[in-house]
């Protein structure tokens, strides 16, 4: 029997990304891996920048639309937990979910419906369905009775077909919490899975011998350093300390940003045995990691450390896919993937100290906070439980095979998205019986379309981060990955939520233009500064932003205004370029002021147009022709003394030892390794000598850098 199409709309502009984690890989499956007849509907972020910019009639349907919603909502009387709740509901991203062609719309972890057709909702842990009111690890829920009342006219309203989750223990929660018979009977279990490119369940990753045993320790995708001790990597470290006294072969890999020598001495880490280390088995994975590179990283390793306070699913799903052993804390939910001593390493003691049961709504609350007898426990048990598994390989291989028995059966992607979309279409068809009429949509509107998702593109939004990571900053703009999209932000500004919506800036005049596209190369240099440019955020830009705004409604006058700004702003960057020309680089313009001495084995200095510059000590003189010729090994530029010594503190190495440069190994792979100062580096030897300050800046068509010479190689040998 063929089954009835349903579309769905997928309503995530990029500051839903921000608050909600967007295409978390967690959904991936539902998307990619779903039945013919479910036709997902999500807005391109790129193509909806782009059409918004380039088509006049569009973008003030859109404005129009706002305007109204924002009449409307101002007409209303709310109470404080409504006016919360809509502050982050944002007007323009309500505006485009009601635009998206659908039947139906899906949410996960927070609900914010449009309310003008069904809507299903997926969540994993109860506290942050009630975002932004609630907070995993606060230990508490202020308001619960306004917090009730808001939600129950959300989830008890015909139109909420169901609520799902993957966890029991977050369904029994949202019982107690409610106590609403309604909602009760749209509770359900779903099954949980991950997205397979390969379908490569089915076969047995290959590993090293156990006696090089590696080890793995991975952050949040935005790799955020706070992150890095709520999923207790501490707690690895100082397990290491002592475990890698007896196992020489043994590595660490943390893919995380390194915290700060004084946060990790405050959690306890011997940073003199630490620095030791560094150099030896501890490797430190800074650069931010495709995808596909984390999933080499984990069928690398034989365990994947994670003594989080908190349940990291995707982690856990995505170890044991690629047949590394989970070792995990007792936290909610983390029985739902991991069976103690069958399938992977449960730790106990977070569940006993960090949860408890409120007195007021019967649900369990977690609270976050340091314990000093829980840390040394866990970390004896990290030590026990680990060794007890290498002593005897034959535990070790019966764990493995049981881990890939349960990902065929438990963790396949297509069955989770085949069992929830049915769950799906059975609610939405039994809502078609009541007689409720769907909303009447021109589902094939050609402008609409032209800014929707294509099928091709869904791996590259669900690959993305779901949080901004920066990935190029240059001192006039910066560039930032989320998403799935490239976003150029002028340099300065401070985002604010709801300024990462492409709508943003057609609505608030201080909201930054932003300029997006799928790749770093296709922002076709728009980041790079341009000769005579202030890049301060000044008066007279603000002056620009606001007289745009205010003609943005007139097309004509609008086009007319542009054009004249363009052609004075060139202008302008003629005569600054005549006049850059006309002085010689030790001239008036190159004559600089020394600001610092010795800072790190660094000058830093000052010339008369206040742009600061940082070069070594023992290179002489500054010359801006020397500038422009790149002949300082390195010379850091910004535009005042503070954003130079930020600079200065963001380098990925020793500056007091920057001339020191040796060739380790010629020819690995095709790569020349080198070694400067505390940091290592593969270049190809086509690509011609060595030069730090192109490879800071990735000027390399193909380079590898790391911590340690022996993770450089491991890389080279997994790209081969």
């Amino acid at each position: 029997m063929r089954e009835q199409t349903i579309s769905v709309a997928v309503p995530w502009s990029l500051s839903h990304y921000i608050s909600l984690n967007g295409f978390h890989p967690l959904y991936r499956a539902l998307f990619e891996d779903r039945p013919d007849w479910v036709i997902p509907n999500a807005w391109d972020n790129i193509r909806l920048a782009q059409k918004l910019r380039n088509d006049v009639v569009f973008r003030q349907e859109i404005l129009q639309e706002v305007t109204a919603e924002k009449e409307r909502l101002l007409a209303q009387k709310m109470s404080g937990i409504e006016r919360e709740y809509n502050k982050h509901y944002w007007i323009a991203n309500r505006v485009l979910t009601s635009r998206l062609p659908a039947e139906i719309e899906f949410h996960h972890t927070a609900p914010f419906p449009s309310l003008l057709r069904p809507f299903v909702f997926h969540c994993e842990s109860f506290s942050p369905v009630f975002y932004p009111f609630a907070h995993q690890g606060t230990g508490k829920i202020h308001s619960q009775e306004l917090i009730r009342a808001h939600y129950l006219r959300l989830f008890e309203t015909p139109l909420c077909l169901g609520i799902y989750s993957h966890l029991p223990e977050t369904l029994a929660d949202l019982t107690h919490f409610f106590s609403s018979p309604i909602i009760d009977r749209k509770l359900g279990l779903s099954r949980i899975g991950l997205h397979t490119p390969d379908e490569g369940l089915d076969s047995e990753v290959a590993k090293a011998p156990l006696e090089a045993t590696k080890f793995l320790f991975i952050n949040s995708a935005h790799q955020n350093p706070a992150n890095f001790f709520l999923r207790g990597g501490h707690l690895v470290l100082r397990f290491w300390q002592g475990f890698s006294l007896n196992h020489g072969q043994a590595r660490l890999y943390l893919r995380c940003r390194r915290p700060s020598d004084a946060l990790l001495r405050e959690h306890g880490i011997d940073l003199d045995w630490l620095h030791q280390q560094e150099q030896n088995n501890v490797i430190w994975i800074e650069d931010y990691l495709t995808s596909r590179e984390l999933d080499e990283l984990m069928k690398a390793a034989h365990f994947l450390l994670l003594p989080s306070v908190s349940l990291h699913s995707v982690s856990i799903m995505q170890a044991m896919a690629h047949g590394a052993i989970p070792v995990v804390s007792d936290t909610i939910g983390t029985d739902r993937y991991v069976s103690n001593d069958q399938d992977g390493i449960i730790l106990s003691g977070i569940l006993s100290n960090n949860w408890q049961r409120d007195p007021e709504s019967g649900v369990m609350i977690d609270h976050y906070k340091r314990n000093p007898e829980l840390e040394q426990s866990l970390v004896q048990q990290l030590s026990d439980r680990i060794s007890n598994v290498l002593q005897h390989p034959e535990h070790y291989q019966a764990m493995r095979k049981a881990i890939r028995d349960k990902v065929q059966s438990e963790f396949s992607g297509r069955l989770f998205a085949t069992d929830f979309w049915h769950k799906v279409q059975t609610a939405y068809l039994q809502l078609l019986s009541t007689g409720w009429q769907p909303l009447r949509q021109d589902l094939e509107n050609p402008a609409t379309r032209q800014c929707m998702i294509e099928a091709k593109d869904w791996p590259r939004i669900f690959t993305s981060v779901p949080q901004p990571v920066s990935r190029l900053q240059t001192g006039s703009a910066r560039v930032m990955e989320l998403g799935g999209a490239f976003v150029c932000i002028p340099d300065g500004r401070r985002m604010e939520l709801h300024d990462w919506s492409v709508v943003a800036e057609y609505i608030d005049p201080h909201a930054p233009s932003l300029i997006l596209a799928q790749s770093i190369k296709q922002l076709d240099g728009c980041f790079l500064p341009q000769p005579g440019d202030d890049y301060h955020v000044s008066v007279a830009h603000r002056v620009v932003k606001d007289v745009a705004s205010r003609l943005m409604p007139y097309p004509g006058l609008y086009a007319a205004a542009s054009k004249i700004y363009r052609w004075m702003r060139q202008i302008r960057r003629t005569l600054m370029r005549h006049r850059n020309d006309a002085v010689d680089g030790n001239g008036p313009s190159g004559r600089c002021q020394l600001v610092r001495h010795n800072v790190q084995g660094m000058n830093i200095l000052c010339n008369e147009r206040n742009t600061f510059y940082a070069i070594p000590m023992c290179e002489g003189e500054f010359s801006q022709k020397r500038v422009d010729n790149n002949e300082f090994t390195l010379c850091i530029k910004g535009r005042s003394l503070a954003d130079v010594l930020h600079k200065l503190e963001r380098l990925p190495i020793r500056l007091e030892a920057i001339q020191d440069i040796e060739l380790i190994e010629e020819n690995f792979l095709g790569f020349n390794l080198i070694r400067c100062s505390n940091r290592f580096f593969a270049i190809r030897p086509q690509d011609g000598a060595f030069h730090l300050q192109k490879a800071l800046n990735n000027g390399y068509p193909k380079m590898i850098s790391g911590h340690a010479v022996a993770e450089v190689k491991t890389i080279l040998e997994k790209r081969k």
